[in-house]
């Protein structure tokens, strides 16, 4: 029987080419490689690799890079914002992007809590599969 991690967070050091936008407490760095030797080191065949929002936000770029090196241990997950105008081309893209298992949206400090708000009716991943 296989063993799946329902959520894992895999990110490099903190650099100018890919700066953390937030603070994480924890390793300095989980690398791909480093996840891998983790789950093997447990039994872990496969996980869900989501792109840290604290660190990243929407941008899921290092979890593509840890997807390219280890397609076949991991799926991902991108975060996206509801409010962003262009949310429906983003989950679209993303559902088109090679290892997509699903998308995190987040309800931030600036989204309506109202289900008629205009911005989410109709529903903008509406008629979207990955």
């Amino acid at each position: 029987m296989l063993t799946i991690d329902a959520q894992v967070h895999s990110y490099e050091r903190n650099h100018p080419g890919r700066p953390w936008v937030g603070t994480l407490y924890g390793p300095a760095e989980v690398t791909g490689d480093h996840m891998v030797a983790a789950m093997d080191a447990v039994g872990v065949d496969g996980a869900v690799l989501v792109s840290p929002f604290s660190m990243y936000r929407y941008d899921a770029s290092y979890a593509k890079e840890v997807y390219a090196a280890h397609p076949s241990r991991f799926g991902l997950v991108k975060p996206v914002d509801p409010t962003d105008p262009a949310v429906a081309d983003t989950i679209a893209d993303w559902a088109a992007t090679k290892g997509t298992v699903g998308i995190r949206v987040f309800l931030r400090d600036n989204v309506s809590t109202d289900p008629a708000d205009p911005r989410f009716t109709p529903s903008p991943w509406a008629g979207i599969s990955a």
